[in-house]
């Protein structure tokens, strides 16, 4: 006759023969043990220390590294061998190893020619030629022709960069003029009657009547007749007046060589240009200060280039600059950079670089737009890189070195300005004749990535106990510090992260393989939960079953599976609950009989007969 398990002894007694049978046998298959016994199976025993460790991944998830065949728990691919590299040459004599250069320890990807600190403050240890990268990529010749790789050369040479601006003409400051008079009169006649009427200097303006300029005149030929021709204080105090009143010297040689006073006054340009700006009507009574006209001089215009601010540090005043213009197609014209304004524009972010341009023959006119052109030599010797081998992540700077045995060096470097040919100066990482992969480098980033992967799940194996001959037996929820060490498993769908189990299986409610909780996204925050709820003194898990049904089980309980027997046995459990404490018992009293903790301690018996 079959004994029943201790743990519920009155219900299997009285349990039909055929149902316990089918229930003892069906119980081992759904936990994934041995139909032979209800204890789980030996793990395989640990690997030698000396032999290598075949490792699988995902060609879609590199991330997914696993150290037996199977699927993707991401995507279902079947996982591949990962390929290990080629053996290292056997390292030279101590006394033959040449040191290449200079590594840190900390921070991979820094190295240095010359012995010193690195970055962490951490002292560089020396790298021999003889002694493999622990980063390097070795590839055999027909896999770089299949991932298309090109190499170039790391060249030297000078850094130079042109700093190209839309430029807007606009007018010499400097060479505009205002026309006004000193004294009242009235406008008889203008012989500039439109704005952009060219004019030259000694071309008369207008003709005006003043009766200031007109006593002016009368008070000078007085005292010129009253002291004669040498003129005495009275005669030269008229003269002035009259020459502060802006009279021209052949004026007043003609009114005294004549001795009449004139009516009007013809005013002439002081100057040659443009007439920009006309206030002049005739019949016009003009007060003194009031402006009549307005004249630019074209024979030098100024060039307003809008610079971005990261180029503000390369342009300064004196600079040599080349202007081109649809006007005068693509022959360039020779400008000087004569100021930077130190505003920036609010609308535009940009600074305005005022250049100087002398222009003769008037083919540069106001309003016109210009590609303004600086050419700048930042260094005169620099090394060069091309911007096609470096690979860009956020901070960091990578680029991979080509060695002549096929093997690949991911580098961390520094750069510098661009030039015009898209090369970078480098600051440090590389070498003037280095040899770096230019195309087909993003294949060489994820095999790196692939290999970062794997000596971070070495380490972690190395790190942890070796317990592979003893059988791992379920984790205990009284034991927190072996939940935070074992590994738990969740649905790999993100609607289904609250399914965790510290056993592998089958999801309850999609059925899909439960993965690690290190294999998806959503996977630590849910094993975090986990172990909170399986803390010390915490209520068992509840499991989902199908159908919607919940049961509790204990920690460390293999899954039920879905079995309809499995709906029985739960019922089955339920039944043989622990039965209510009696009315009037403690809380920390027995469950049976009600005897309270202090009789327990004391040795009195448990009769849960007497109840």
């Amino acid at each position: 006759m079959l004994r029943p398990q201790p743990s519920f002894p009155s219900t299997l007694e009285n349990f039909p023969a055929m149902k316990f049978l089918r229930l003892l046998f069906l119980l081992p298959l759904a936990s994934g043990l041995a139909p032979g016994g209800l204890h789980p199976a030996p793990h395989a025993h640990a690997a030698p220390a000396g032999a290598a460790k075949q490792l699988y991944t995902c060609g879609m998830h590199p991330q997914i590294i696993k150290d037996a065949p199977g699927d993707c728990p991401i995507c279902g691919m079947k996982l591949t061998p990962v390929r290990a590299n080629g053996g290292a040459a056997a390292p030279a004599a101590p006394g033959e190893r040449k040191i290449k250069f200079y590594k840190s320890s900390m921070t991979p990807g820094e190295v240095s020619p010359r012995p010193g600190k690195d970055s962490m403050g951490m002292d560089l240890v020396p790298v021999y030629d003889d002694a493999p990268a622990a980063d390097t990529i070795t590839i055999d010749a027909g896999t770089i022709q299949k991932m298309n790789l090109k190499t170039g050369l790391v060249t030297a040479g000078p850094v130079r960069r042109t700093v190209r601006a839309v430029g807007l003409v606009a007018y010499d400051e400097r060479g505009l003029r205002d026309i006004t008079v000193k004294y009242e009169g009235w406008i008889e006649r203008l012989y500039v009657d439109a704005t952009w009427t060219p004019v030259r200097a000694g071309d008369p303006l207008f003709e005006i009547y003043s009766p200031d300029l007109y006593n002016a005149q009368l008070n000078y030929l007085v005292a010129l007749r009253g002291e004669g021709p040498a003129g005495g204080p009275l005669t030269h105090a008229a003269r002035a007046r009259l020459e502060l009143y802006d009279v021209s010297a052949d004026f007043l040689a003609e009114i005294a060589k004549t001795g009449e006073a004139r009516r009007t006054y013809t005013y002439r340009s002081p100057g040659a240009g443009f007439v920009i700006e006309k206030m002049a009507v005739a019949g016009q009574m003009m007060r003194p200060g009031e402006k009549f006209y307005r004249l630019a001089d074209l024979s030098t215009v100024w060039i307003n280039a809008q610079l971005y601010e990261n180029d503000l540090g390369l342009v300064a005043a004196g600079q040599a600059a080349e202007v081109r213009t649809t006007y005068a197609g693509e022959r360039p014209v020779r400008a000087t950079v004569a100021q930077v304004l130190p505003q920036i524009e609010g609308a535009t972010r940009t600074a305005t670089a005022r250049l100087v341009l002398a222009n003769p023959d008037g083919r540069l006119r106001p309003g016109m737009f210009a590609d303004v052109r600086l050419d700048v030599e930042l260094a005169a010797h620099a090394v060069l890189v091309p911007d096609s081998a470096v690979l860009r992540s956020g901070e960091r700077n990578t680029v991979f070195i080509a060695r002549a045995d096929g093997s690949f060096e991911p580098r961390a470097v520094q750069l510098g300005t661009r030039t015009d040919d898209y090369r970078y100066a480098v600051l440090s990482g590389l070498a003037a004749g280095d040899r770096v992969v230019i195309s087909g480098q993003f294949m060489l980033d994820s095999e790196s990535q692939l290999r970062e992967a794997i000596q971070k799940m070495l380490r972690g194996d190395a790190a942890a106990p070796a317990t592979a001959d003893k059988p791992a037996g379920p984790t205990s929820a009284m034991t927190p510090a072996a939940d935070k060490a074992a590994p738990l498993y969740t649905c790999p769908m993100p609607s289904h992260a609250h399914v965790v189990t510290d056993h592998p299986g089958q999801c309850p409610e999609c059925a899909m393989t439960l993965v690690p909780t290190s294999d998806v996204a959503h996977g630590e925050s849910a094993g975090e939960t986990w172990r909170r709820q399986h803390a010390r003194g915490a209520a068992p898990a509840a499991k989902v079953q199908p159908g919607g049904a919940v049961a509790v089980l204990p920690t460390g309980h293999p899954p039920i599976g879905d079995a309809p027997a499995m709906t029985e046995l739960l019922a089955l459990l339920k039944q043989n609950a622990p039965a209510a404490k009696p009315a009037g018992a403690s809380a920390d009293a027995c469950g049976s009989c009600g005897l309270s903790q202090a009789a327990m301690a004391a040795g009195e018996p448990c009769e849960p007969g007497k109840q």
